[in-house]
């Protein structure tokens, strides 16, 4: 499970600032943007042979930072190609909508719920 910072108001002033809420380093963020830049300027295709186009300042970096892409459903990698993913808002969506019905359950009178 990859860990997202969550605000009671986010500040969502470009999309850059999203991904402050998902890495927890400016230069990940950096290089997030680079990743996520590169698909953008390829159509929102670019073949795994050509993963050195995302690198920022090092290998290291960008393996850390396409796997939380991925695994937060950013990007995702099929038939050997990067592509832009709907999975993260589809994850949110899916949280959010079980948090509300936590809620409305405990507002309904339910007390066997526990954290």
């Amino acid at each position: 499970m990859v860990k997202i910072d969550m605000v009671r108001r986010p500040s969502l002033i470009s999309p850059r600032h999203l991904l402050r809420h998902v890495f927890f380093t400016e230069m990940q963020v950096e290089q997030a943007a680079k990743i996520l830049n590169e698909i953008m300027k390829s159509n929102g295709v670019v073949p795994d042979s050509e993963w050195k186009r995302f690198v920022l300042s090092s290998r290291g970096l960008y393996v850390k930072v396409i796997r939380k892409l991925r695994d937060v459903g950013i990007v995702e990698k099929r038939l050997g190609e990067y592509h832009l993913a709907r999975d993260f808002s589809t994850a949110l969506d899916k949280i959010g909508d079980y948090w509300t019905d936590i809620l409305e359950s405990y507002r309904n009178g339910d007390r066997t719920i526990s954290f």
